[in-house]
């Protein structure tokens, strides 16, 4: 729900790891040993131009702000 409602804002997905923009983590204590649900979230690559660029726009903060709030809501409905 989170990654389908994410594409909305025009990020592209990670193609450097990870498959269509998941990337499985064993590693994390904080989502892994969890007794509700969590969601880690990664907005962009800071080292990569093109999401720089986005992250810094404030229409596309709106947006990815818009797209996680519509994830949740629709998970919780």
């Amino acid at each position: 729900m989170l990654r389908d409602s994410f594409l909305d804002t025009g990020m592209p997905v990670s193609n450097y790891l990870g498959t269509n923009g998941i990337m499985p983590r064993g590693d994390l204590g904080g989502l892994n040993l969890s007794t509700v649900p969590k969601v880690f979230i990664e907005c962009g690559n800071m080292r990569n131009g093109y999401d720089a660029a986005l992250m810094k726009s404030v229409l596309f903060q709106r947006s990815a702000a818009a797209a996680i709030s519509r994830a949740i809501t629709q998970f919780l409905t």
